[in-house]
Protein backbone atom coordinates (compact mmCIF):
# COMPACT_ATOMS: atom_id res chain seq x y z
CA UNK A 1 0.00 0.00 0.00
CA UNK A 2 0.77 3.39 -0.58
CA UNK A 3 2.51 4.79 2.88
CA UNK A 4 1.99 8.30 2.10
CA UNK A 5 -1.61 7.71 1.69
CA UNK A 6 -1.70 5.21 4.31
CA UNK A 7 -0.27 7.87 6.74
CA UNK A 8 -2.83 10.29 5.85
CA UNK A 9 -5.79 8.33 5.92
CA UNK A 10 -4.67 6.90 9.26
CA UNK A 11 -4.42 10.16 10.79
CA UNK A 12 -7.74 11.19 9.62
CA UNK A 13 -9.20 8.42 11.55
CA UNK A 14 -7.53 8.97 14.34
CA UNK A 15 -8.37 13.17 14.24
CA UNK A 16 -12.04 11.47 13.57
CA UNK A 17 -12.37 9.81 16.74
CA UNK A 18 -11.16 12.80 18.68
CA UNK A 19 -13.74 15.17 17.57
CA UNK A 20 -16.45 12.69 17.19
CA UNK A 21 -15.52 12.23 21.51
CA UNK A 22 -15.13 15.73 22.03
CA UNK A 23 -18.58 16.07 20.34
CA UNK A 24 -19.92 13.67 23.01
CA UNK A 25 -19.04 15.59 25.75
CA UNK A 26 -21.70 18.42 24.04
CA UNK A 27 -24.38 19.51 26.47
CA UNK A 28 -27.85 17.53 24.99
CA UNK A 29 -25.40 14.85 23.38
CA UNK A 30 -27.42 11.96 24.24
CA UNK A 31 -25.66 8.37 23.84
CA UNK A 32 -22.25 8.41 23.13
CA UNK A 33 -21.60 7.28 19.20
CA UNK A 34 -17.50 6.91 19.56
CA UNK A 35 -17.86 3.36 19.73
CA UNK A 36 -20.12 2.65 16.29
CA UNK A 37 -17.76 5.13 15.24
CA UNK A 38 -14.83 3.00 15.24
CA UNK A 39 -16.69 0.38 14.09
CA UNK A 40 -17.55 2.08 11.01
CA UNK A 41 -14.13 3.64 10.67
CA UNK A 42 -12.88 -0.21 11.25
CA UNK A 43 -14.97 -1.17 8.48
CA UNK A 44 -13.62 1.46 6.11
CA UNK A 45 -10.43 0.49 6.48
CA UNK A 46 -11.00 -3.25 5.86
CA UNK A 47 -12.74 -1.73 2.72
CA UNK A 48 -9.68 0.00 1.63
CA UNK A 49 -7.35 -2.85 1.77
CA UNK A 50 -9.78 -5.22 -0.23
CA UNK A 51 -10.39 -2.72 -2.70
CA UNK A 52 -6.64 -1.72 -3.13
CA UNK A 53 -5.83 -5.08 -4.13
CA UNK A 54 -7.98 -4.50 -7.23
CA UNK A 55 -6.97 -4.23 -10.86
CA UNK A 56 -7.89 -0.10 -12.20
CA UNK A 57 -8.67 -1.91 -15.81
CA UNK A 58 -11.10 -4.21 -13.67
CA UNK A 59 -12.56 -1.56 -12.00
CA UNK A 60 -13.06 0.84 -14.93
CA UNK A 61 -14.92 -2.30 -17.02
CA UNK A 62 -17.38 -2.07 -14.02
CA UNK A 63 -17.59 1.46 -13.71
CA UNK A 64 -20.87 2.15 -16.33
CA UNK A 65 -22.62 -0.59 -14.72
CA UNK A 66 -21.70 0.68 -11.23
CA UNK A 67 -23.00 4.41 -12.29
CA UNK A 68 -26.27 2.62 -13.86
CA UNK A 69 -26.80 0.80 -10.17
CA UNK A 70 -26.02 4.69 -8.29
CA UNK A 71 -28.76 6.23 -10.99
CA UNK A 72 -31.04 3.42 -9.62
CA UNK A 73 -30.26 3.69 -6.08
CA UNK A 74 -30.89 7.61 -6.82
CA UNK A 75 -34.27 7.10 -8.43
CA UNK A 76 -35.17 4.44 -5.35
CA UNK A 77 -34.44 7.00 -3.13
CA UNK A 78 -37.33 9.67 -4.37
CA UNK A 79 -39.79 7.19 -3.26
CA UNK A 80 -38.84 4.79 -0.07
CA UNK A 81 -35.96 7.70 0.83
CA UNK A 82 -36.31 9.20 4.55
CA UNK A 83 -34.49 12.21 6.05
CA UNK A 84 -35.34 15.83 7.95
CA UNK A 85 -38.33 17.96 6.60
CA UNK A 86 -39.79 15.33 4.06
CA UNK A 87 -36.69 15.53 2.35
CA UNK A 88 -35.67 11.91 0.58
CA UNK A 89 -31.78 11.48 0.71
CA UNK A 90 -31.43 8.04 2.70
CA UNK A 91 -32.50 4.51 2.78
CA UNK A 92 -33.16 2.68 5.58
CA UNK A 93 -31.18 -0.44 5.70
CA UNK A 94 -31.27 -3.54 8.52
CA UNK A 95 -29.04 -2.86 11.33
CA UNK A 96 -30.09 0.88 11.77
CA UNK A 97 -27.66 1.65 8.56
CA UNK A 98 -29.03 4.61 6.77
CA UNK A 99 -27.64 4.46 2.82
CA UNK A 100 -26.96 7.85 1.42
CA UNK A 101 -26.79 7.10 -2.47
CA UNK A 102 -26.40 11.02 -2.95
CA UNK A 103 -22.87 9.62 -2.08
CA UNK A 104 -22.24 6.84 -3.55
CA UNK A 105 -22.74 9.43 -7.28
CA UNK A 106 -19.91 11.20 -6.52
CA UNK A 107 -17.76 7.99 -7.21
CA UNK A 108 -19.90 6.56 -9.62
CA UNK A 109 -19.23 9.70 -12.16
CA UNK A 110 -15.12 9.94 -11.36
CA UNK A 111 -15.20 6.41 -12.56
CA UNK A 112 -17.90 6.80 -15.88
CA UNK A 113 -15.85 9.49 -16.97
CA UNK A 114 -12.64 7.40 -16.20
CA UNK A 115 -14.00 4.79 -18.19
CA UNK A 116 -15.26 6.64 -21.04
CA UNK A 117 -11.97 8.04 -21.58
CA UNK A 118 -10.06 4.57 -21.65
CA UNK A 119 -8.00 4.85 -24.86
CA UNK A 120 -9.77 7.64 -26.35
CA UNK A 121 -7.91 11.50 -26.97
CA UNK A 122 -9.11 14.46 -24.34
CA UNK A 123 -10.85 16.68 -27.84
CA UNK A 124 -13.32 13.31 -28.31
CA UNK A 125 -16.70 14.71 -28.28
CA UNK A 126 -17.88 14.13 -24.26
CA UNK A 127 -22.10 14.18 -24.90
CA UNK A 128 -22.45 11.21 -22.81
CA UNK A 129 -20.09 11.94 -20.49
CA UNK A 130 -22.35 15.46 -20.37
CA UNK A 131 -25.84 13.07 -20.43
CA UNK A 132 -24.46 11.65 -17.46
CA UNK A 133 -22.89 13.81 -15.24
CA UNK A 134 -26.22 16.02 -15.95
CA UNK A 135 -28.72 13.06 -14.80
CA UNK A 136 -26.96 12.14 -12.05
CA UNK A 137 -26.65 15.67 -10.59
CA UNK A 138 -29.92 16.08 -11.46
CA UNK A 139 -31.23 13.10 -9.42
CA UNK A 140 -29.20 14.38 -6.44
CA UNK A 141 -30.69 17.86 -6.77
CA UNK A 142 -34.21 16.50 -6.61
CA UNK A 143 -34.09 15.09 -3.53
CA UNK A 144 -33.38 17.80 -2.64
CA UNK A 145 -29.80 17.78 -2.09
CA UNK A 146 -28.89 20.92 -4.09
CA UNK A 147 -25.12 21.16 -1.93
CA UNK A 148 -24.18 17.41 -3.03
CA UNK A 149 -25.46 18.32 -6.49
CA UNK A 150 -23.49 21.61 -7.22
CA UNK A 151 -21.22 18.76 -5.81
CA UNK A 152 -21.46 16.05 -8.19
CA UNK A 153 -20.81 18.95 -11.25
CA UNK A 154 -17.86 20.83 -10.37
CA UNK A 155 -16.04 17.47 -9.60
CA UNK A 156 -16.65 16.35 -12.85
CA UNK A 157 -15.49 19.60 -13.75
CA UNK A 158 -12.56 19.25 -12.42
CA UNK A 159 -11.51 16.03 -13.60
CA UNK A 160 -12.78 17.13 -16.93
CA UNK A 161 -10.42 20.11 -16.76
CA UNK A 162 -7.61 18.23 -15.32
CA UNK A 163 -7.52 15.42 -17.83
CA UNK A 164 -7.09 18.64 -20.31
CA UNK A 165 -10.12 18.40 -22.57
CA UNK A 166 -10.48 22.10 -24.56
CA UNK A 167 -11.42 24.88 -23.13
CA UNK A 168 -14.11 25.33 -26.46
CA UNK A 169 -16.02 22.09 -25.12
CA UNK A 170 -15.68 23.48 -21.55
CA UNK A 171 -17.03 26.43 -21.92
CA UNK A 172 -20.25 25.21 -24.35
CA UNK A 173 -21.03 22.73 -21.78
CA UNK A 174 -20.47 25.17 -19.33
CA UNK A 175 -22.85 27.89 -21.17
CA UNK A 176 -25.84 25.24 -21.58
CA UNK A 177 -25.29 24.09 -18.31
CA UNK A 178 -26.23 27.69 -16.78
CA UNK A 179 -29.32 28.13 -19.53
CA UNK A 180 -30.58 25.32 -18.06
CA UNK A 181 -30.09 26.54 -14.65
CA UNK A 182 -31.87 29.69 -14.92
CA UNK A 183 -34.17 27.85 -16.51
CA UNK A 184 -35.47 25.88 -13.71
CA UNK A 185 -33.69 28.10 -10.51
CA UNK A 186 -37.06 30.46 -9.79
CA UNK A 187 -39.26 27.04 -9.81
CA UNK A 188 -36.85 25.30 -7.96
CA UNK A 189 -36.44 27.83 -5.12
CA UNK A 190 -39.36 28.69 -4.39
CA UNK A 191 -40.33 24.83 -4.12
CA UNK A 192 -37.33 24.62 -2.07
CA UNK A 193 -36.98 28.09 -0.09
CA UNK A 194 -34.10 26.59 2.57
CA UNK A 195 -31.76 26.46 -0.32
CA UNK A 196 -32.16 30.66 -1.06
CA UNK A 197 -32.14 31.34 2.52
CA UNK A 198 -29.21 29.61 3.59
CA UNK A 199 -27.46 31.77 0.91
CA UNK A 200 -28.97 34.71 1.89
CA UNK A 201 -28.17 34.63 5.48
CA UNK A 202 -24.50 33.75 4.90
CA UNK A 203 -24.67 37.00 2.49
CA UNK A 204 -26.04 39.39 5.39
CA UNK A 205 -23.84 37.65 7.80
CA UNK A 206 -20.51 38.49 5.74
CA UNK A 207 -21.92 41.96 5.44
CA UNK A 208 -22.56 42.61 9.29
CA UNK A 209 -26.36 42.15 9.38
CA UNK A 210 -26.48 40.33 12.42
CA UNK A 211 -30.43 40.39 12.94
CA UNK A 212 -30.68 36.68 11.71
CA UNK A 213 -28.03 34.97 14.10
CA UNK A 214 -30.63 32.09 14.54
CA UNK A 215 -30.29 31.48 10.68
CA UNK A 216 -26.55 30.78 11.48
CA UNK A 217 -26.52 29.59 14.85
CA UNK A 218 -24.96 26.33 13.86
CA UNK A 219 -21.58 28.77 12.13
CA UNK A 220 -21.70 31.12 14.82
CA UNK A 221 -21.42 27.75 17.78
CA UNK A 222 -18.84 26.77 15.87
CA UNK A 223 -16.42 30.00 15.67
CA UNK A 224 -17.24 30.54 19.25
CA UNK A 225 -15.80 26.90 20.27
CA UNK A 226 -12.47 27.08 17.52
CA UNK A 227 -11.68 30.26 19.19
CA UNK A 228 -11.87 29.12 22.63
CA UNK A 229 -9.88 25.79 21.87
CA UNK A 230 -6.71 27.45 21.53
CA UNK A 231 -3.69 26.39 19.76
CA UNK A 232 -3.98 22.78 21.91
CA UNK A 233 -7.46 22.41 22.57
CA UNK A 234 -9.24 21.58 25.45
CA UNK A 235 -8.64 17.82 25.37
CA UNK A 236 -11.35 15.27 24.22
CA UNK A 237 -13.05 14.63 27.56
CA UNK A 238 -13.48 18.37 28.10
CA UNK A 239 -17.30 19.42 27.99
CA UNK A 240 -18.33 21.89 25.09
CA UNK A 241 -19.53 24.86 27.04
CA UNK A 242 -22.46 25.27 24.13
CA UNK A 243 -24.81 22.66 21.97
CA UNK A 244 -23.15 22.55 18.43
CA UNK A 245 -25.43 21.23 15.90
CA UNK A 246 -24.15 18.11 13.77
CA UNK A 247 -20.63 18.51 16.02
CA UNK A 248 -20.25 14.53 15.03
CA UNK A 249 -21.18 14.96 11.25
CA UNK A 250 -20.81 18.17 9.34
CA UNK A 251 -19.11 20.04 11.87
CA UNK A 252 -16.99 17.50 13.09
CA UNK A 253 -14.16 19.97 11.78
CA UNK A 254 -14.98 22.29 14.97
CA UNK A 255 -15.16 19.72 17.40
CA UNK A 256 -11.83 18.31 16.10
CA UNK A 257 -10.39 21.99 16.72
CA UNK A 258 -12.23 22.47 20.38
CA UNK A 259 -9.86 18.70 21.30
CA UNK A 260 -6.85 19.32 19.59
CA UNK A 261 -6.69 22.72 19.11
CA UNK A 262 -5.91 24.97 15.92
CA UNK A 263 -2.92 22.62 15.46
CA UNK A 264 -5.46 19.79 15.34
CA UNK A 265 -7.01 21.33 12.82
CA UNK A 266 -3.88 22.61 11.04
CA UNK A 267 -3.28 18.50 11.05
CA UNK A 268 -6.33 17.64 9.22
CA UNK A 269 -5.77 20.14 6.49
CA UNK A 270 -2.12 18.57 5.59
CA UNK A 271 -3.35 15.45 5.40
CA UNK A 272 -5.75 16.06 2.64
CA UNK A 273 -3.01 18.23 1.15
CA UNK A 274 -1.04 14.81 1.14
CA UNK A 275 -4.11 13.18 -0.22
CA UNK A 276 -4.14 15.83 -3.42
CA UNK A 277 -0.65 16.09 -3.83
CA UNK A 278 0.03 12.04 -3.85
CA UNK A 279 -3.42 11.84 -5.90
CA UNK A 280 -1.74 13.84 -8.49
CA UNK A 281 1.49 12.64 -8.54
CA UNK A 282 -0.02 9.32 -9.63
CA UNK A 283 -2.08 10.50 -12.08
CA UNK A 284 1.09 11.51 -13.58
CA UNK A 285 2.32 8.46 -13.38
CA UNK A 286 -0.44 6.63 -15.25
CA UNK A 287 -1.74 6.58 -18.57
CA UNK A 288 -5.41 6.49 -19.90
CA UNK A 289 -8.44 5.48 -17.37
CA UNK A 290 -6.40 5.42 -14.33
CA UNK A 291 -4.80 8.63 -15.31
CA UNK A 292 -8.35 10.32 -15.35
CA UNK A 293 -9.32 7.85 -12.26
CA UNK A 294 -6.72 9.19 -9.81
CA UNK A 295 -7.67 12.47 -10.87
CA UNK A 296 -11.62 12.46 -10.12
CA UNK A 297 -10.30 10.43 -7.28
CA UNK A 298 -8.61 13.04 -5.66
CA UNK A 299 -10.85 15.77 -6.60
CA UNK A 300 -13.74 14.33 -4.80
CA UNK A 301 -11.35 13.93 -1.71
CA UNK A 302 -10.20 17.20 -1.58
CA UNK A 303 -13.06 19.34 -2.86
CA UNK A 304 -15.60 17.47 -0.48
CA UNK A 305 -12.68 18.72 2.33
CA UNK A 306 -12.35 21.82 1.19
CA UNK A 307 -16.38 22.75 0.84
CA UNK A 308 -17.03 21.12 4.53
CA UNK A 309 -13.95 23.03 6.36
CA UNK A 310 -14.80 26.11 4.53
CA UNK A 311 -18.59 26.08 5.88
CA UNK A 312 -16.95 25.31 9.36
CA UNK A 313 -14.71 28.26 8.97
CA UNK A 314 -17.68 30.74 7.42
CA UNK A 315 -16.25 31.46 3.81
CA UNK A 316 -19.30 29.11 2.65
CA UNK A 317 -22.68 28.94 3.11
CA UNK A 318 -23.91 25.94 4.72
CA UNK A 319 -23.79 23.05 2.51
CA UNK A 320 -24.35 19.87 5.09
CA UNK A 321 -21.31 18.18 2.55
CA UNK A 322 -19.61 15.42 5.49
CA UNK A 323 -15.95 15.77 5.84
CA UNK A 324 -14.66 12.74 4.32
CA UNK A 325 -13.28 10.30 6.32
CA UNK A 326 -13.56 12.25 9.52
CA UNK A 327 -17.08 13.15 9.77
CA UNK A 328 -19.63 10.36 11.40
CA UNK A 329 -21.93 9.77 8.31
CA UNK A 330 -21.21 6.24 7.49
CA UNK A 331 -22.28 6.24 3.86
CA UNK A 332 -19.14 8.89 3.60
CA UNK A 333 -16.99 6.69 5.22
CA UNK A 334 -17.27 3.70 3.35
CA UNK A 335 -17.45 5.68 0.18
CA UNK A 336 -14.59 7.38 1.18
CA UNK A 337 -12.94 3.78 1.82
CA UNK A 338 -13.30 3.16 -1.57
CA UNK A 339 -11.95 6.22 -2.90
CA UNK A 340 -8.42 5.46 -0.98
CA UNK A 341 -8.47 1.91 -1.70
CA UNK A 342 -8.68 2.57 -5.39
CA UNK A 343 -6.10 5.44 -4.98
CA UNK A 344 -3.79 2.47 -3.83
CA UNK A 345 -4.69 0.26 -6.36
CA UNK A 346 -3.45 3.15 -9.05
CA UNK A 347 -0.41 4.00 -6.82
CA UNK A 348 0.84 0.07 -6.90
CA UNK A 349 0.27 0.43 -11.45
CA UNK A 350 2.14 3.86 -11.14
CA UNK A 351 5.10 2.18 -8.95
CA UNK A 352 4.97 -1.07 -12.05
CA UNK A 353 4.48 1.70 -14.73
CA UNK A 354 8.02 3.55 -13.60
CA UNK A 355 9.30 0.25 -12.82
CA UNK A 356 8.80 -0.69 -16.62
CA UNK A 357 10.15 3.07 -17.74
CA UNK A 358 13.57 2.36 -16.28
CA UNK A 359 14.20 -1.05 -17.80
CA UNK A 360 13.27 0.58 -20.95
CA UNK A 361 15.85 3.15 -20.90
CA UNK A 362 19.17 0.85 -20.89
CA UNK A 363 17.60 -0.79 -23.57
CA UNK A 364 17.00 1.96 -25.75
CA UNK A 365 21.09 3.43 -24.67
CA UNK A 366 22.17 -0.50 -25.84
CA UNK A 367 20.70 0.01 -29.14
Amino acid sequence: MDPILLLSQLLLFALSALGVASSDSMPGAGAGRLEHHLIRMGIALGITLVVSRLRPQWVAKGAKVFFLLAVLACIVVLFIGDGPGGVRRWINLPGSFDFQPSETMKLAVVLYLAAFFHNKPTDYPILGPVIAVSLGAGLVVIEPDFDTGLTVLFLAGFTLVMVGVPWRRLLAIGGTAWLLVLSFSGLYLERFKYVRERFENWLAYHKGDLSNLDALYQVSQGHKLMIKAGVFGQGAGAPMPHRLPEAHNDMVFASVVWAGGWLAGLMVMFAFWLILARGLQISSNTRSSSSVMAVGLTGYLALQAAVNIGVVIGFLPVSGSPLPMVSYGGSSMLVAGIAMGLLHALSREAALNRKDEAQAVPEKVKS
